[in-house]
């Protein structure tokens, strides 16, 4: 029970008043964390409208990409961009299994965004690098039972919180450059539907969890084999051109 804010349960009236405009207890939902590759030596090499100029082209694809996947955008903290799937539903009508289905799907949809973030973010060129050269970013997923509601009086502020959204922060802390690391428990979600993870699973420490199985995906491996594919079609091609002179 909270003093200063009430838990809402779905499917019931609520009879109680709180200064919190409310506050709520969701499962399985999906929480998504990126940060810039470097941001912290960009800063202090560029100027602030460079640095400015550059989020907000990062961020408005992004945006773009919730609509479009129908994920919703939690919050932006400096270099870092935070969204979740499965958060904002109606579930008075599901049963057991329909739960499930609707988790699952909410994780694929979490997988699609974060490796269309990756892409995306290919496309934002770092204002006077050179060679010219584009940003990168690490991710990190996480699904499980999160706490949100509004707080705060002044500028009222939707937030998600718990151990759900710790551990989605780790797996993004402990990625790499143009790469995902999801926990075990969000692989099991879409591990019959993605095949492009690299290496084996890694262990990590994380604090207050323990030790924690996890994975690691590359979503460009398919857009490098593609590109190579393309490269060695036009090498033929010119190879056989230059054969008939």
């Amino acid at each position: 029970d909270y003093d200063d804010g009430i838990i809402i349960d779905r499917g019931y009236e609520l009879t109680t008043t709180s200064r919190a405009l409310y506050a709520e207890e969701v499962n399985n939902v999906c929480i998504i964390f990126l940060d810039i590759v470097g941001f912290s030596r960009m800063s202090l090499e560029l100027k602030p409208i460079q640095i400015m100029d550059m989020l907000h082209d990062l961020f408005g694809r992004y945006d773009n990409l919730c609509d479009r996947h129908g994920v919703l955008k939690l919050e932006t903290v400096g270099d870092a961009y935070v969204c979740a799937t499965n958060l904002l539903k109606e579930r008075d009508d599901y049963s057991p299994g329909d739960e499930y289905l609707h988790a699952k799907d909410a994780a694929l949809n979490a997988l699609e965004m974060a490796k269309d973030m990756v892409r995306q973010a290919q496309h934002v060129i770092i204002p006077k690098s050179m060679p010219i050269e584009s940003v990168q970013v690490r991710v990190g997923i996480h699904i499980g039972e999160v706490t949100c509601g509004v707080l705060g009086e002044r500028l009222p502020k939707f937030a998600v919180f718990g151990s759900a959204v710790n551990l989605a922060a780790r797996m993004e802390q402990t990625s790499l450059p143009g790469r995902i690391r999801v926990s075990n428990d969000f692989y099991e979600m879409v591990k019959d539907s993605e095949t492009e993870w690299e290496g084996d699973k890694k262990c990590i420490t994380v604090k207050n969890m323990g030790e924690i199985d996890t994975f690691l995906l590359n979503p460009m491996t398919r857009e490098k084999e593609l590109t190579s594919f393309l490269t060695s079609m036009l090498t033929d091609g010119q190879s056989g051109k230059e054969g008939k002179f």
